[in-house]
């Protein structure tokens, strides 16, 4: 017995027919990611489409299709480290684009701003491992004075890099 979710209870007004339910494997993304809707036909295989005996127009009939006639695309506006402003343009071209998948999923790979702080994330837990199977380290980040010197020569270290390239 087939456990139904809450839109397989749902009836058409109209035709009293039964919508079919979602199967438990499948999402649905409901968003507008266009500016405005058309159906134009930009010459596309596309299905042409009758309603009451009168063609209403041609519309896509597979997913690719749905991709390529809409374009979706939404602007994202994200806050950085120092409170700043940045928009990005995210475009979708298929279903694969809306992933996640614990950071490593299309989303983030057509997001500078997402990649750049996957990135960052990556480089702060390599060094935490890194901390943690160093013995030394640990012991030197555990003594106050030792800490402190290790940060002020860290300090030095990055300012001349950052020196060195204005030369």
């Amino acid at each position: 017995m087939s456990k139904e979710n809450y839109l397989s209870r749902i009836e058409d007004e109209e035709s009293s027919a039964r919508i079919e339910g979602l199967s438990q494997n499948k999402t649905l993304y409901v968003d507008q990611f266009t500016a405005e809707v058309s159906f134009e036909n930009k010459g596309l295989a596309m299905e042409e489409v009758e309603e009451n005996g009168q063609k209403v127009g041609k519309y896509p009939r597979t997913m690719k299709e749905v991709f390529a006639y809409f374009s979706p695309a939404v602007n994202v506006d994200f806050t950085g480290e120092e409170g700043e402003e940045k928009r990005e343009t995210l475009h979708f071209k298929e279903m694969k684009d809306f992933e996640i998948n614990n950071g490593k999923g299309k989303l983030i790979d057509n997001s500078p701003f997402l990649s750049e702080l996957r990135s960052k994330k990556e480089n702060f837990e390599n060094a935490q491992k890194k901390i943690e199977k160093n013995p030394k380290l640990r012991v030197m980040l555990k003594d106050a004075d030792a800490k402190g010197e290790l940060k002020a020569l860290l300090e030095s270290i990055l300012d001349e890099l950052n020196n060195s390239g204005k030369k």
